[in-house]
C-alpha cells in the first residue's frame, strides 16, 4: 500500500505537488510514496498550509473555529481518498479541484462578507455532503460538491 497522495497516470505521480509536472521518479516513489514516509517526504513536509487539500471545507471550518481533524474534514477527506480517488475520472477531478479551489477561497477571503459566505457554504454544501456520505450516497455527494464548486468559481473567480 502506498501514500494516499500517490497516483498512477502512466508514471508515478503525487497529488501534493502543486506546480508543474506531478510525476516523481522511481527512487522518490520507493523512498517516500510506497512506505508512507511523510516525516521525510519534502513534498509533504514542506507544505504546512496543505491541510489535506480540502480547500473549501478547510476555509469553512477554519472560519467556524473548528479543528483540522473535525468530523467534516475527516469525512470529506476519507470520501476523497476512498470513493473519489477510485471513481472513474476521480483523480482528474481531484487535480482539477486543486487547481480551482485555492482561487475560489482567495476570492472569497477578499470579499467583505467572507465569514457570511463561508457560513453559507458550510450550511449549503459541507453539512449536506457529510450527511450524504454517512448515508452512503456517494455519487450524489460527488455531484453536489462538483456542481457547487463550479457555481462558486463562476460567481467569485470568472
Amino acid at each position: 500500500m502506498s501514500c494516499k497522495y500517490y497516483f498512477w497516470d502512466g508514471n508515478y505521480a503525487c497529488m501534493k505537488k502543486r506546480e508543474g509536472d506531478r510525476r516523481v521518479d522511481d527512487d522518490w516513489y520507493y523512498k517516500y510514496c510506497r512506505n508512507y514516509d511523510y516525516d521525510d517526504c519534502p513534498i509533504y513536509k514542506g507544505d504546512s498550509s496543505y491541510s489535506g487539500a480540502c480547500f473549501l471545507t478547510s476555509a469553512c471550518t477554519e472560519a467556524k473555529g473548528l479543528p483540522d481533524d473535525c468530523d467534516e474534514l475527516t469525512t470529506l477527506r476519507l470520501f476523497r481518498d476512498t470513493y473519489l480517488k477510485n471513481r472513474n475520472g476521480g483523480i482528474e477531478d481531484i487535480l482539477e479541484y486543486y487547481k480551482k479551489a485555492p482561487g475560489i477561497v482567495a476570492a472569497i477571503k477578499a470579499h467583505e462578507n467572507a465569514s457570511f459566505i463561508f457560513e453559507a457554504i458550510y450550511q449549503e454544501l459541507i453539512l449536506p455532503c457529510v450527511k450524504m456520505i454517512k448515508q452512503g450516497k456517494y455519487e450524489e455527494t460527488y455531484r453536489a460538491y462538483k456542481d457547487y464548486v463550479l457555481m462558486l468559481e463562476a460567481q467569485y473567480v470568472t
